[in-house]
């Protein structure tokens, strides 16, 4: 599947915003999308010292509430993620803990909840997400349905 991507074109309200791809571009209604930029510092391998990209700090998943020709409206997504695992049986645990994970403190974007045991010499940090603003990327997240 070709990655849908596209850049927030405008902010209605705290609700909802809309971005500068549509159905011309294969946007459909309940779609989900990651807004997000890119960090300046790129990754690099450790082996090869080989350029694999920026890193992508992602702002919000919102998702299609109307789609027009050449751009769509987005709202707030479902912080719930819990239905990617409902074929698992697991789904209350694993949806329980998706969900606290993904309603995380306001201006926390951290991924998990449990701690890695890294080298903490070596933490570079995560860089403050700014809010959502017009230019801002998005792309379509692929949801395992």
């Amino acid at each position: 599947m070709e990655k849908i991507e596209g850049k927030v074109a405008k902010i209605l309200d705290e609700y909802s915003i809309v971005i500068n791809i549509g159905r011309n571009n294969g946007v459909v209604n309940g779609m989900v999308f990651a807004v997000f930029v890119q960090s300046d510092e790129e990754i690099k391998d450790p082996d090869s010292g080989e350029a694999l990209g920026k890193l992508e700090n992602i702002k919000e998943h919102v998702f299609v509430a109307h789609v027009q020709d050449k751009f769509s409206t987005c709202v707030a997504g479902e912080k719930d993620a819990s239905c990617e695992h409902e074929s698992h049986g697991a789904q209350t645990l694993s949806g329980a803990m998706m969900a606290e994970s993904m309603t995380g403190k306001p201006g926390s974007n951290k991924l998990g909840n449990e701690k890695l045991n890294v080298n903490t010499s070596q933490i570079t940090g995560i860089p403050q997400l700014s809010p959502i603003s017009v230019g801002d990327m998005v792309r379509a997240v692929e949801v395992n349905g």
